[in-house]
């Protein structure tokens, strides 16, 4: 069984297989392959050609879409803070407004008292 879904081919393959058919062709009357004429050979290289050629032009058009959509959400992504400013600038940063934008209300810091952490204890 050939293995079909794994890339175990040289990078070349097409090249490879056009300079053996040219070759086949200038020996046509002394090499027979059997189970397969040089016609069928062609047509498999035309074949394989137009899938290449095809899935070249596919990794190029979506490396544009990539290209495109990553520049559409970084320009969103800097309008989206834009906004969230404008509502830290109007409502302040600990206003119960600031959830709506995706911000969270600052709570009050707890202080420690000096007996409260152990690290300062001279108790050694």
């Amino acid at each position: 069984m050939m293995n079909v879904s794994g890339n175990n081919f040289p990078r070349d393959t097409i090249d490879q297989a056009e300079a053996i058919c040219n070759s086949w062709q200038e020996l046509l009357s002394k090499l027979n392959v059997p189970n397969i004429s040089i016609e069928a050979f062609k047509e498999k290289i035309a074949a394989a050609k137009a899938k290449f050629e095809a899935t070249e032009r596919f990794r190029t058009e979506r490396a544009q879409l990539v290209k495109a959509r990553n520049t559409s959400i970084y320009k969103l992504w800097g309008l989206t803070k834009r906004v969230r400013n404008a509502a830290k600038a109007t409502f302040g940063d600990n206003a119960p407004e600031m959830t709506k934008f995706g911000g969270k209300p600052t709570r009050e810091r707890k202080h420690k008292k000096k007996g409260d952490d152990p690290f300062l204890d001279d108790q050694s």
